[in-house]
């Protein structure tokens, strides 16, 4: 006999394939936003929103709200709104309406403004307040006849069926979030969350360049796109020259050093939250959990930074972490497969 979760999955599934009702798992970060349906598509663009500055802009660009990307692209002829702060919904009115408009466009490209009912599960950080919760929902629900919010780093759990004595390390832009997993939906006990995350790197990553050559200019946006491409832990594999920009010219500088300081300046916090969740952890169960640890987000792919936390907790009795495979959707996925085995009662509910 089918289990309820298999038997509701099953019913969910044929729901979303005869065109009445569709599944949605949403990411809405601080960088990027990505969605997941239940018909298999999916996206992911950057959380950036721009608006022409003028008459002269707007004809130029021939349309009124440019996003993503295409955003960054124009910027200098726009107004950009980054409507999502440290994974939070900015509550001032040109934001929720940049965070309507970003919505409906990420909906529009996997074609998710069809008929259907539309049922969807927003990843939000870990400890987001009652409030922010509630901003979101309230932007949100124009959009679905089903509107939840849930902690991402749960959503992420979710996804890779790591649901029993596992504890999530979500890496984002804005938030680090760690969740502790134990077959139910999370208590506030169960999650922390620090503003120390990739756009705090960024920062750091700029202020020790500063501090080491004089008159540089380097941008966060610069200094976002050496991450990206060259993060790291503990020993570096290789020097890193970057053209670095020097009053009028660009120069060729070393900033190995910089970049590892950079990076390890989030690692206290993670570890101090790891030992934080596992000494608070029900003792029959601490081995099990300090063994089943997930990094998650964009912040996984920093090279090296499962073996150096190994190392670190090594002064907590040890540690095993792993790294998930998908750092873009994880969340919208786990969102997405959340929504799908939610019983119908609920949806009716919380509309």
């Amino acid at each position: 006999m089918a289990s309820k979760s298999k038997a509701n999955k099953i019913a969910t599934e044929s729901a979303s394939a005869d065109g009445k009702t569709m599944y949605i798992g949403i990411d809405l970060g601080t960088n990027h936003t990505a969605i997941s349906t239940s018909d298999g598509k999916k996206n992911s663009i950057l959380t950036v929103v721009g608006s022409p500055k003028d008459a002269v802009a707007s004809k130029f660009l021939q349309k009124e709200h440019l996003y993503g990307e295409e955003a960054i692209h124009h910027r200098v002829a726009l107004n950009i709104y980054k409507p999502i702060e440290n994974g939070v919904l900015k509550n001032q009115r040109e934001d929720i309406e940049a965070a309507k408009g970003l919505l409906d466009y990420v909906l529009n490209s996997v074609d998710a403004t069809n008929n259907a009912k539309k049922y969807a599960i927003v990843g939000v950080p870990a400890q987001a307040s009652v409030l922010s919760k509630k901003i979101i929902t309230e932007m949100a629900k124009e959009f679905f006849d089903g509107i939840m919010v849930a902690s991402e780093p749960f959503c992420v759990a979710y996804n890779i069926g790591q649901l029993e004595h596992s504890l999530v390390v979500d890496i984002g832009a804005g938030t680090t979030d760690l969740c502790r997993v134990h077959g139910t939906l999370p208590e506030p006990d169960d999650q922390i969350s620090t503003n120390k995350a990739g756009n705090f790197i960024d920062k750091e990553l700029v202020k020790h360049i500063s501090d080491q050559y004089t008159n540089v200019r380097v941008t966060t946006e610069m200094a976002k796109r050496w991450k990206d491409q060259h993060s790291f832990v503990g020993d570096p594999e290789e020097e890193l020259i970057m053209d670095v920009p020097v009053d009028s010219s660009v120069l060729k500088l070393t900033i190995t050093q910089e970049m590892k300081k950079a990076c390890e300046s989030i690692l206290p916090d993670i570890v101090g939250g790891i030992s934080r969740l596992i000494s608070t952890y029900d003792p029959d169960f601490q081995d099990a959990l300090r063994s089943n640890i997930w990094l998650a987000g964009g912040g996984s792919q920093i090279r090296q930074l499962d073996k150096v936390l190994e190392r670190e907790l090594e002064l907590i009795d040890g540690g095993k972490v792993f790294k998930c495979t998908d750092p873009v959707f994880g969340g919208a996925d786990g969102a997405l497969k959340l929504a799908m085995d939610m019983p119908k009662q609920f949806w009716h509910s919380s509309a």
